[in-house]
């Protein structure tokens, strides 16, 4: 059977998360959803108020901009966005779809997303219209096996085989489902290594390491409060 990938060819991968910091998983994830389903390219949408996360030992919303952006630098193929800085209140990844595609009707967006959090869709806000919306790349991650997610969507949304890697939502999008070597990084563990002063290098990407490093009392300021 067919991988069915061609579908996402050329499309525009998203990619949300509060990248406090970025690491090195958030930047193989966006690596394998580009080269296996052959994005055109991938933006990162660093979330400005994080509704899960309020109040957690997080990066005002300017400086994890300017991770990002330094993870990303020199490498073409992926951008950085501040959308989510003009909204009002919490960011959610369902309101951020529709803003984007409303800006750009022409072009094809893929929605990003790692196994753990695609599990959690039920709780989030207007979490399980997302496949009705949009096409979705969920890339496996801690744990979470592609068995696993693709029993989460014939559970919720009665998902149809329609490639071997590939499900189609009855009434919504499609949904690819990716693989990718195991890494065993968050951003709180990364956190908390720095904060204890552990070195992080491995965990994060050069330009971000560097930036944390001269930055440290800045970092320490937030993620010890």
């Amino acid at each position: 059977m067919d991988s069915g990938l061609g579908w996402f060819a050329g499309a525009t991968g998203i990619f949300g998360g509060s990248f406090n910091p970025p690491h090195h998983a958030h930047w193989r994830m966006a690596i394998e959803a580009r080269e296996q389903a052959g994005l055109a390219r991938v933006d990162f949408y660093p979330v400005a108020v994080p509704p899960h996360k309020a109040g957690r030992s997080m990066l005002p919303f300017a400086l994890r901009l300017v991770l990002a952006e330094a993870m990303i630098a020199t490498h073409p193929g992926y951008a950085v966005s501040a959308l989510e800085d003009e909204v009002d209140g919490p960011s959610y990844s369902y309101e951020t779809l529709v803003r984007v595609r409303q800006a750009c009707p022409q072009e094809h967006f893929v929605f990003i997303v790692g196994s753990t959090d695609f599990l959690t869709l039920p709780a989030w806000h207007r979490g399980l219209e997302l496949p009705l919306i949009t096409d979705m790349i969920v890339v496996e991650r801690a744990g979470v096996d592609e068995a696993q997610s693709r029993a989460f969507a014939h559970q919720h949304w009665g998902a149809k085989e329609c490639a071997s890697q590939v499900l189609q939502i009855p009434g919504g999008g499609r949904i690819a489902l990716l693989t990718m070597p195991r890494l065993d990084i968050s951003a709180s563990l990364v956190r908390a290594k720095f904060v204890q002063g552990f070195d992080i290098r491995g965990l994060v990407p050069e330009a971000v390491h560097a930036w944390m490093q001269a930055n440290r009392a800045t970092c320490l300021e937030y993620w010890t409060s």
